[in-house]
């Protein structure tokens, strides 16, 4: 419904208002990430849903990151000087347009300081002499080269025939603006992406992640509101009877932890086992003892047990 993230426009909050009573359903929308450019997006943001009752903004736990491949750069995607990118994209091609002073003052143009270079990480490469870049960022290694960011990023980019790959943090990096969306209760803690860009980022662990980084750790909220947070708000919201909550009549669908040891990393792994050792991230959580659906045991042990007791939920 948003076209900004974190950004909730008067054309847009009239769209929800009319949503909210046209449907007469409550109505969730995203997403509402801390933004370092608009510090105050987010507050405004939830201060302009507060006024509709059942409007429910959605945020997560982890910063927004995701792997940046040159020769697929969907992350920039947006930008409409990037078309050139994947108009043709063969290597020779695009090639081409990265080294191109035309396409690099269009992104210039377009961009508008919107990229804090010192969040873009150059996670690996390929030649032996670019090696020493990894783990570094865009904007250290173009105030040590003396080169403007842009042309730097699109130089080590040529440097290392297209192979190079960066890792971008681009919102909800600030904590103490991250925690008042988090302990916000009228704020759905979710986004976990679904494997919509499984070679670019993976967020399916971010109800693990607050348990351990946000509630363990930091203390933002008890322990016993982040699991109703997870569960019986969701449950709730999208009207999903009879779960959501240990109750008896209820589904037996049980997560059980070791509070002592739950989380998640906050960054997905890169695993090369799909089709053609193509790549895919994932999130592991770590103390999760055991899952169990509607009674019966489906993850003991480390591993998933093979049964498949789900059904189909109608709200």
């Amino acid at each position: 419904m948003t076209q900004k993230v974190g950004v909730l426009t008067d054309e847009e909050e009239e769209l929800l208002a009319l949503l909210l009573a046209e449907s007469g359903r409550k109505v969730t929308f995203l997403a509402l990430f801390q933004r370092d450019d608009l510090p105050e997006a987010c507050p405004e943001t939830r201060r302009r849903a507060s006024g509709y009752p059942g409007a429910v903004p959605q945020t997560s736990p982890l910063a927004l990151t995701r792997d940046i491949n040159m020769r697929n750069p969907f992350s920039f995607a947006a930008f409409p000087c990037w078309s050139r990118v994947f108009a043709d994209k063969s290597k020779a091609a695009q090639r081409a347009v990265y080294a191109d002073p035309t396409f690099r003052n269009a992104f210039r143009a377009e961009l508008k300081g919107g990229i804090d270079w010192t969040r873009l990480t150059v996670h690996e490469a390929h030649k032996p002499e670019l090696k020493r870049y990894e783990g570094r960022t865009v904007g250290d290694i173009a105030t040590e080269r003396g080169t403007d960011a842009i042309d730097t990023f699109l130089d080590l980019t040529v440097e290392d025939d297209l192979d190079i790959e960066f890792v971008l943090a681009q919102f909800n990096v600030n904590i103490d603006l991250v925690k008042e969306n988090l302990v916000d209760p009228r704020v759905l803690i979710a986004l976990g992406d679904g494997g919509a860009h499984v070679d670019m980022l993976c967020d399916a662990g971010y109800p693990t992640y607050l348990l351990g980084t946000w509630v363990r750790e930091r203390q933002i909220m008890t322990l016993e509101q982040a699991v109703a947070r997870l569960t019986a708000q969701p449950a709730d919201l999208f009207g999903i009877k009879g779960r959501g909550r240990l109750a008896v009549g209820n589904a037996a669908d049980l997560a059980i932890f070791d509070p002592e040891r739950i989380d998640s990393a906050s960054r997905g792994e890169r695993r090369f086992d799909l089709p053609g050792g193509a790549k895919r991230m994932v999130m592991p959580s770590r103390g999760v003892e055991y899952t169990i659906v509607n009674g019966t045991t489906v993850y003991a042990e480390d591993r998933a047990t093979g049964a498949t007791p789900g059904e189909v939920l109608r709200s």
